[in-house]
């Protein structure tokens, strides 16, 4: 499995942080105009198109959560129309940075890096400080996961996580975890990697977060992957399916399904490979992966073939065992 498997599962993760975590309530729009009196009709307004870029980020969210890539830009740039309406900065800011993700998941870099660029912008003249800490964590995951610098993205993301710890974000911190542990399992440094998703998935599964759990039990397996511990992988795809299964996030019940069956594959255990391979399968056609649909047809068409090949091993096994009881009876007589 290629390391930028765990990655893109993690962006997954991020995508759905970056709509939930700038929700601007009445407080912060409170702040915006003021507590007296009555709120103009341009206030409202701006109350409005807050509130419906909201849920369009949320729903283009998602939308992503379930590989439905076209569906969530679509989403993302609707809300980006409705926060431009009204200048509101802090919300075309998270647009922006949903959308880069979802040209990562694209394989767009050039697009990744402009949506980025928008957003970090945007979020420093905001002047806000929690923005600052997200852009170090942003950047980090962008620098690794898109352009392979990954001393300069640990860095950022270190700084990052230390921030959010800091100030008692365990929901960020556990975000950054999960990211650390991917730019160590590319880094080949596994035992480490595994550590941090360990903790990711510890302060994920404190959260309530069904989502990252699922991501963090996957990159587990991905590290036992890695090192050509097959065995060791298959508890954590188990558990990778069955969390990102009750949580809904088909991505990683696909991906985990998928692995499992090619582990099953190769430790000749054909039946229970074809199920897993056709879970995934059905799971790829409902998300429009057309890469993960493919792969599964490949997989399966080598199963039919390993079938085949074995049934023909039993026939000749078969008529040797016939022939050579033949030979005895004759022989006898």
């Amino acid at each position: 499995m290629k390391p930028w498997v765990a990655v893109v599962a993690i962006a997954g993760a991020v995508v759905i942080f970056g709509s939930v975590a700038l929700v601007v309530g009445n407080k912060r729009l409170d702040r915006e105009f003021g507590t007296t009196g009555h709120r103009s009709a341009a206030q409202r307004a701006y109350s409005h198109a807050n509130r419906l870029a909201m849920k369009l980020n949320m729903a283009g969210s998602s939308y992503a959560a379930a590989g439905m890539y076209d569906s969530a830009l679509a989403c993302f740039r609707l809300a980006l129309r409705v926060a431009e309406s009204t200048g509101n900065t802090r919300r075309m800011a998270a647009c922006y940075s949903n959308m880069s993700y979802m040209f990562d998941y694209k394989n767009m870099p050039e697009s990744v890096r402009l949506y980025a660029d928008a957003a970090i912008a945007l979020n420093r003249a905001s002047r806000r400080p929690d923005r600052t800490i997200g852009d170090l964590v942003d950047m980090g995951t962008f620098e690794f996961a898109t352009y392979g610098n990954l001393d300069s993205g640990r860095v950022l993301l270190e700084k990052g996580l230390a921030e959010y710890l800091k100030r008692g974000d365990y929901g960020r911190a556990e975000l950054a975890l999960g990211n650390l542990g991917s730019l160590h399992s590319m880094k080949g440094d596994y035992d480490s990697a595994r550590v941090l998703f360990e903790s990711s998935a510890t302060l994920s599964r404190k959260l309530g977060n069904r989502a990252d759990e699922a991501h963090a039990m996957y990159g587990i397996a991905q590290v036992y992957i890695s090192r050509d511990r097959s065995d060791d992988a298959k508890p954590w795809l188990l558990k990778a399916i069955e969390i990102a299964h009750s949580g809904g996030i088909a991505v990683i019940e696909a991906q985990a399904l998928y692995d499992l069956a090619v582990i099953r594959t190769g430790q000749g255990d054909i039946e229970l490979a074809a199920v897993n391979v056709e879970a995934a399968r059905n799971l790829f056609l409902v998300i429009a992966d057309n890469d993960g649909v493919g792969r599964c047809r490949s997989l399966q068409d080598a199963l039919i073939q390993q079938q085949r090949s074995r049934n023909r091993t039993r026939a000749i096994d078969s008529l040797l065992d016939n022939q050579k009881q033949e030979s005895r009876k004759r022989l006898g007589s």
